[in-house]
């Protein structure tokens, strides 16, 4: 018999204030953690495996409208005009300490805010900060345990243990045990050539009763974050290879080959893994809209909660939009997806608690595909899991927020954008800012609604900007009018 809302073991909390609320939903007072929200890692250490290709710096902003009363949140410095719009609006009580980039020996190209801060020898004002705390880490990497004992602190919980949970690979292990549907398909531990992967994940489909000729799959990397290396090519044979060899050279931009394999073009498309240093999972999985039993993809739904010291708490169920693998945005549930976030829930609710069980501390969202089968029942498809905070927590706090102050919940969606640099372009928020215009979130200024950007950096090596938006709207006509006004900006294409 399916199990109900009513028969789940997570208690239900909220994010109101923030990184506050997180450390009481992680069973501690506020006071008691620093939040350091570092997403780089040293290719050389232990944690080689979680790298995100991009930088802490576009982090400032996005943990700037998550503070809370008595929180301590580092980061990297912001611009001037980005600090002083997240003071004015957005600043809730707690702390946002800048951290400065003084040392000269980086280990690894992007500085990490946790490298930073070894490499500084901390300040007195940062280890008095951070002395005897928890530090509250989205990677728990050997960095973060060599800077929690040279403060007196400690971690949620060691590297090993976040390692153990931090991969696809982790969701094929427990499915059969907990009883979540994961979609058809296979885990590569270990190197070998394309043919046998091919073979492998062709038997594997054809067993399911799947064609692998005429279906759509999906070739994921196990750890690599940002939607890196996710490829989907068609079930055929010619596709699957390019798709290896795609996915190994996202591998190869990573640094995870040998010196001897200096160049992109030294990778052979019968053997795109040869030379790697060390050899991470590979996902193969069938599209599962793309499955024989299922007549429609209802939604992709992402459930988000932390796990904490006395139980796991869901903060919240966000419907979003990826493409081609890449996280782009998100929105909150309206009523009528009540049935559709209920299902995905049931799944999740297994998979977190069995997690917590096992040890997991910390914030987790976790990626699901509704689908309605052919029968008329909806199913979701556990398909991915971030151990750590995710493109949707800013949304949900700044829901929750709102939904306290203003006595209602209000209507907002998140959404990702790209606009041109102009030539005399000094600090990229103040473009934002411009392209925006009214539209601008500005607290009481703008009625409580309005359009905050919440992310604003530039890529290395491009002529653009790209800056994630919450649009925050009184009701649902006017989210539709920031909607349509979002989509007039003049983007970059």
């Amino acid at each position: 018999m399916p199990m109900s809302r009513s028969q789940f073991k997570w208690s239900r909390g909220k994010l109101t204030e923030g990184f506050s609320s997180m450390a009481q939903h992680l069973g501690m007072k506020p006071d008691e953690v620093v939040f350091i929200h570092s997403l780089v890692v040293n290719p050389k250490g232990r944690s080689w495996r979680l790298k995100y290709f991009s930088s802490d710096s576009l982090t400032s902003s996005y943990v700037g409208c998550m503070s809370g009363p008595s929180s301590t949140v580092m980061h990297f410095p912001m611009s001037k005009s980005q600090q002083q719009y997240w003071d004015k609006y957005f600043k809730n009580g707690g702390q946002l300490i800048p951290v400065q980039r003084k040392g000269n020996t980086l280990s690894y190209p992007d500085t990490s805010l946790i490298e930073a801060l070894l490499d500084n020898c901390i300040s007195t004002r940062e280890f008095e900060l951070l002395a005897g705390k928890v530090i509250a880490n989205s990677f728990v990497t050997d960095e973060v345990e060599e800077l929690a004992k040279k403060v007196g602190g400690r971690t949620l919980m060691s590297c090993e243990e976040f390692l153990h949970f931090c991969g696809k690979d982790y969701l094929h292990k427990v499915a059969d045990q907990i009883g979540i549907a994961v979609p058809p398909g296979i885990v590569v531990q270990g190197h070998t050539t394309s043919s046998t992967i091919i073979d492998f994940f062709r038997q594997k489909l054809e067993n399911d009763g799947i064609d692998p000729a005429h279906t759509k799959v999906w070739i994921k990397p196990s750890s690599l974050s940002g939607g890196r290396g996710i490829i989907r090519p068609n079930g055929s044979t010619e596709s699957l290879s390019e798709g290896l060899l795609q996915l190994a050279k996202v591998f190869h931009q990573a640094g995870f080959y040998t010196e001897a394999v200096k160049e992109e073009s030294q990778l052979s498309i019968d053997d795109p893994f040869e030379g790697m240093l060390k050899f991470m999972p590979i996902i193969l999985e069938a599209d599962v809209a793309e499955l024989p039993c299922v007549r429609r993809k209802v939604d992709d739904v992402a459930v988000n909660a932390v796990s904490g010291q006395n139980g796991v708490v869901h903060v919240e169920t966000t419907p979003f939009h990826a493409e081609n693998g890449i996280y782009t945005g998100s929105r909150l549930p309206t009523p009528e997806d009540d049935t559709l976030v209920e299902v995905a829930e049931v799944s999740v609710d297994r998979l977190l608690n069995w997690m917590w069980g096992e040890g997991y501390r910390g914030y987790v969202g976790v990626d699901t595909v509704v689908v309605e089968k052919t029968n008329g029942q909806l199913v979701a498809y556990v398909t991915d899991l971030n151990t750590r905070l995710c493109g949707a927590t800013p949304l949900i706090v700044m829901a929750h927020r709102f939904e306290a102050r203003l006595g209602y919940r209000p209507c907002v969606f998140s959404e990702t954008f790209r606009l041109r640099i102009p030539e005399d372009t000094i600090d990229p928020f103040d473009v934002v800012e411009k392209s925006l215009g009214n539209l601008l979130y500005r607290g009481s200024e703008s009625g409580y609604a309005g359009i905050a950007p919440i992310i604003v950096h530039i890529h290395p090596d491009t002529d653009f900007i790209q800056f994630r938006a919450i649009a925050i709207g009184r009701d649902e006509l006017h989210l539709n009018i920031l909607a349509l006004a979002l989509e007039s900006l003049e983007k970059y294409e």
